[in-house]
């Protein structure tokens, strides 16, 4: 097959060409009203045995597991020849049948996708082989890896695919890109995550900041051009070798080339520097063992979802208001699945299976922790994507697509922080239920506290019920009865006294196993995880901003940036309260003891180098860690349009310092001042070690002055950036604060009020020179 690609690649395009039957010359003819019946019928047939052809090469591309699989090599070769067919369709050099097109029997012939257009269908009956083959490759379960690196055929078929459509995503109309994404892309590389029952999918960090997945891959920097120099000498080394084919190669053939040869030598991606990847021989190169090679998230899902980012910024952009209204939809729908498990949807093989069942009964897919940081991350590759293209888009798409993107950062964490709300709400009230208390009642008090008293008070005549006499024997022979009195409680359970009442404990128990073993895997494995994980998606989410909200707070208005404050306010609010919520945190700790299989000592052990079990992967890591993104956010944003001067004030088209400066000065204020108290309470118990670096402290320990130091510095640099006569008019409320914060330990925090000092303070004292004399 490869040999009839490289040595008879001529013959095969004749395909656009009719015999008349012992005729010499041959006649092109692309325009169907012009045919005769018998070219149209010939047309046809051409059309359908190229799509054999299609069929033939990607039968080599091992989908499943099998006893004798396919060698590694042999698929790979396979995933060249699709491209090698790509590029045949997108010069012309096979056309599309005339007739006949059908999306209900893959078996014959015409079959094409349901949707379009009659004249979009029959030109997609030539790309359905290609596509549908590569989507079956992107979630193969057939193990493939080699020298250490993993699932090589998924990747390899994403990489294909991705080559296939940038370079010839130009030839489908819009309706057909649709088709392309929605059934064909999405439901590949959803079908591949649900797949993936590695222990990849069972990792959650001890703190959002501190990330346990360093080793998932990254997605896939853009191709360069097809003529770039560095492209145009890995042909020509290609070319070169003995085995090579004597035709020139593809645009997109020679892009999966180029990217199979950066695969299997542990390149970057960048190809142009795949040429000095040709010249390496594969048995000299390095094995690089992977952790998880066999993890289609772990090496598959960010290349995967990269491209989704690659089809916006070289396709969905250049259309224009189609692209906004029709495809870019489509791939945040996605985008969102991954980072926040929005829509609350079954997995895509049950509600396939339940099309024809109707089960309404299945449980929401959610994504595990690598998915929300790939997908989180992909939301804002595409945010930088933007500006890169800022400069070729038209004056109105300039304007339309960096409101409508940034609006979607704002839409996705609002329903991300609205979802986790409700986890944490229902979270409490099953804990509070399991112990007979009522969620609902605002006076409630914790069972550490009261846990008689919170149902109904003991000495109340009319609860005490004596329920049986028993003989006790003495040990000099007298025999005494003992009255068990029973406590009846308004949760309907019974509470004894006396030694009988642990044998009736023990009784019930027994009795109620069933039904604990039942609720308590329930109760901590329904919640904890997924909360855990809603709060690292905010974490990211917010973390993302900091870096584009300095560009973008430029090209959109103050309606998207309203918009994104008050998201991050919700979220600030929520985890606020989640992290002062003393239920909760015991519904960790208890999450955490299950987890530990209940060594206390080992677990006391573990926990007590750095405070104990609210310190690792207790609610307060999680929910100040969240908190602090959200307050350095807000402040980041604000302190962009509150010290903005000159020229760039007038670029926003509307009063930022008005707007931002008390919404700014709110949230600083409050910040510094719990970060002073929580230091001050504090200060004994933390090792001076830890504000060495405060930036990172907050990962490790959950209190709210370590979490916060990083905000209390980004603040104190905000005020460095203040002109003088923004620092004098608030000078009253920020001098207090500075003079408090001399005695933090944190040298990072001291030293910027050094800063600050000597330059703001010296200013309105008067002073001059006092920064140089300082530094000398």
């Amino acid at each position: 097959l490869q040999r009839l690609l490289d040595e008879h690649l001529d013959q095969l395009c004749r395909l656009t060409t009719f015999d008349e039957f012992g005729v010499e010359d041959k006649e092109e003819v692309k325009d169907s009203e012009q045919m005769t019946a018998l070219q149209r019928r010939q047309r046809n047939a051409n059309a359908e045995d190229f799509v054999g052809l299609c069929h033939a090469s990607m039968s080599f591309v091992q989908t499943e597991e099998s006893d004798n699989p396919l060698p590694i090599g042999l698929s790979m070769r396979a995933l060249c020849h699709t491209a090698c067919y790509a590029d045949l369709i997108s010069e012309d050099k096979v056309l599309p049948p005339v007739s006949g097109s059908q999306p209900s029997d893959p078996n014959a012939a015409g079959y094409t996708y349901e949707g379009l257009s009659n004249e979009e269908a029959l030109e997609m009956v030539l790309w359905r082989p290609i596509l549908d083959g590569l989507a079956a490759g992107i979630c193969s379960t057939a193990p493939s890896s080699s020298g250490g690196v993993g699932c090589l055929v998924q990747r390899g078929s994403v990489i294909t695919m991705r080559a296939i459509l940038l370079r010839h995503g130009h030839v489908f109309s819009t309706s057909q890109w649709s088709v392309i994404l929605r059934q064909v892309i999405l439901p590949a590389i959803q079908i591949g995550a649900e797949y993936d029952t590695s222990p990849v999918t069972t990792i959650t960090s001890e703190s959002p900041s501190v990330s346990s997945l360093d080793f998932l891959n990254e997605a896939l920097p853009l191709p360069p051009t097809a003529d770039d120099e560095g492209l145009m000498k890995f042909a020509e080394l290609a070319e070169s070798d003995e085995s090579a084919p004597t035709r020139p190669l593809g645009t997109a053939e020679l892009l999966v080339e180029a990217s199979f040869a950066d695969l299997r030598h542990g390149g970057d991606g960048d190809l142009r520097k795949a040429h000095g990847l040709a010249k390496k021989n594969q048995d000299g190169k390095k094995d690089t063992e992977q952790p998880f090679p066999d993890s289609w998230i772990a090496t598959t899902a960010p290349v995967a979802l990269g491209m989704l980012t690659d089809v916006f910024s070289e396709v969905v952009l250049d259309k224009g208001k189609e692209g906004r209204e029709v495809l870019w939809p489509i791939i945040l729908e996605q985008l969102q699945r991954w980072s926040i498990g929005f829509p609350r949807t079954k997995p895509i093989l049950e509600s396939i299976r339940d099309d024809t069942n109707n089960d309404a009964g299945s449980e929401a897919w959610s994504p595990c922790e690598s998915l929300v940081r790939i997908g989180c991350k992909e939301l804002y590759r595409i945010l930088e994507k933007l500006p890169e293209k800022h400069a070729s888009l038209t004056e109105h798409d300039a304007q339309a697509w960096p409101k409508l993107v940034f609006q979607t950062i704002s839409d996705t964490l609002a329903k991300n922080v609205a979802m986790e709300k409700v986890l944490h709400e229902e979270l409490v009230e099953t804990k509070l239920r399991r112990l007979g208390l009522d969620p609902r009642d605002p006076k409630k008090e914790t069972v550490a506290e009261n846990d008689v008293g919170a149902s109904k008070n003991p000495n109340d005549s009319s609860s005490l019920v004596v329920d049986r006499i028993e003989e006790c024997v003495l040990e000099d022979g007298r025999t005494v009865e003992i009255p068990v009195t029973k406590i009846k409680l308004e949760s309907g359970s019974s509470l004894y006294d006396g030694d009988q009442a642990e044998a009736k404990e023990e009784e019930d128990d027994e009795d109620n196993n069933e039904d604990v073993e039942e609720d308590e895997p329930s109760y901590l494995q329904e919640y904890i995880p997924s909360l855990k994980i809603r709060c690292i998606a905010s974490h990211c989410l917010q973390q993302g901003i900091l870096e584009v909200a300095d560009v973008f707070s430029h090209m959109v208005g103050k309606e998207e940036l309203a918009n994104l404050l008050r998201a991050l306010e919700e979220s600030r609010v929520m985890s606020s309260k989640a992290s002062d919520d003393e239920d909760l945190a015991h519904a960790f700790q208890e999450a955490l003891l299950s987890e530990w299989g209940g060594g206390v000592e080992e677990v006391e052990s573990s926990l007590a180098s750095v405070g104990g079990i609210l310190h690792k992967g207790g609610a307060e890591m999680f929910f100040l860690t969240q908190q602090a993104g959200a307050d350095k956010a807000i402040i980041y944003i604000l302190s962009q349009l509150y010290c903005v001067h000159g020229e760039d004030a007038k670029s926003y088209g509307w009063d930022t310092q008005t707007y931002a400066e008390p919404l700014l000065f709110e949230r600083m204020l409050d910040v510094l001042q719990k970060f002073l108290i929580s230091e001050k309470d504090n200060a004994e118990y933390i090792n001076p070690n830890v504000w060495r670096m405060a930036s990172d402290s907050g990962g490790k320990i959950a209190l709210y002055c370590t979490c916060f130091a990083d905000v209390c510095s980004s603040i104190l640099e905000t005020i460095l950036n203040f002109n003088q006569d923004q620092f004098n008019q608030h000078k009253d409320a920020i001098y207090p604060i500075l003079c408090s914060l001399i005695r933090v330990q944190s040298e990072e925090i001291r030293g910027l009020v050094q800063q600050i000092f000597v330059t703001k303070i010296a200013a309105v004292l008067g002073i001059r020179g006092c920064a140089e004399a300082v530094e000398g």
